[in-house]
């Protein structure tokens, strides 16, 4: 059964309290990041706390960023890169943690979404720090030419991650109710895979959009990729909560 998950405004947790967004080497399938974006109440202070934790644990701080320099102020973002360095936390891709490298305390940085000029005006400050990203990339198909060649190179250059994050960036979850899971997987899923991987991504991961799953939904995508990317708190809809 669906459950609504919402978050209260004053329940806010600092990030080292939300266990979801802590990846502890055990092989899980549905992981759960953190938003740091500065409209979701998580200031650097708590990302710094769960910073701490990952050290003292050795786990993966899974952190998620949409529009750096935007979404979170340059400061606030310089501060994180700064204090994952500072803490001698290793950067982790999802496809670091499909692979199975050696477990390490790290942190997972996500970008999402289609923000190219906001992901590229953080190319200088990626190489100080020498950080690494995953980017969940929505709305592939509708790219030009050029915004994929500056996906591509940005990847390359900094040795990023890009992974997959649905066609059109529907809730899944009302999607499934309203035209079935096999049309979601169909319409949504599958094509956004295909479509990196043509273009030569390996792709070992899926984002929900919103972070809105079931586990109808991570069985059926969870057949296509090994790991799945929700969000530790889903607000105001329809959704399974983090499993962890």
């Amino acid at each position: 059964m669906l459950a609504v998950a919402a978050l209260a405004t004053g329940c806010q947790k600092q990030t080292d309290e939300v266990d979801g967004a802590f990846y502890t080497w055990d092989n899980r399938v549905v992981h759960c990041a953190v938003e740091a974006d500065s409209k979701t109440g998580n200031d650097i202070v708590s990302i710094e706390a769960g910073l701490d934790r990952a050290r003292d644990r050795g786990e993966v701080f899974e952190i998620l960023i949409h529009q750096p320099g935007v979404s979170i102020p340059w400061t606030d973002f310089e501060r994180l890169l700064a204090g994952v360095r500072d803490r001698g936390l290793a950067w982790v891709t999802y496809e670091d943690m499909a692979r199975g490298i050696p477990p390490v305390g790290g942190v997972s940085l996500q970008y999402d979404g289609t923000w190219i000029v906001p992901w590229l005006d953080s190319r200088a400050l990626l190489q100080n720090y020498g950080a690494r990203v995953t980017i969940f990339v929505t709305r592939y198909t509708r790219l030009t030419d050029g915004e994929r060649a500056q996906i591509r190179r940005f990847a390359d250059e900094g040795g990023h991650d890009v992974e997959a994050h649905a066609v059109n960036h529907l809730r899944g979850p009302f999607y499934v109710e309203e035209h079935g899971l096999d049309a979601y997987l169909d319409n949504e899923v599958q094509p956004s895979i295909d479509a990196l991987r043509a273009d030569g991504y390996e792709v070992v991961s899926f984002a929900y959009p919103f972070g809105d799953r079931t586990d109808e939904i991570d069985r059926a995508v969870g057949k296509r990729v090994p790991l799945l990317r929700s969000l530790s708190i889903t607000r105001d809809v329809v959704s399974s909560p983090c499993p962890h």
